[in-house]
């Protein structure tokens, strides 16, 4: 009797430590998931921010900037350049330029 006593607390510490392990992998998944999405959205933050400007500038001025650059410095366009790159491709001083927007991988930093 005494030994099935103690078979069965070693059992129940082995099954309370997987139950905690899986709590704490599912916790760290919950996490990981919730700092991709947090990135994706900022980086269609940059992107509408990048557009916004230079709508913003073709009504002002009557065409669409020729560089980034130009939306830095009379837009205001801020955005983290350590961390992003935006492509942004300029097609006619009429039409919008397309805009993407890049994640530098952690590499580089």
């Amino acid at each position: 009797m005494e030994k099935y006593i103690r078979k069965n607390r070693h059992g129940q510490l082995f099954l309370s430590v997987c139950i905690f392990l899986i709590f704490i992998a599912v916790f760290l998944y919950g996490i990981q998931s919730v700092s991709s999405v947090t990135e994706e959205t900022e980086m269609e933050n940059i992107e509408n921010a990048v557009v916004q400007s230079a709508v913003l500038c073709y009504g002002t001025e009557g065409a669409y900037p020729e560089s980034i650059e130009y939306l830095k410095e009379h837009y205001g366009l801020r955005y983290n350049e350590e961390k992003y790159i935006v492509d942004y491709e300029i097609v006619a001083k009429n039409i919008r330029p397309q805009v993407r927007v890049l994640r530098l991988s952690r590499e580089e930093k």
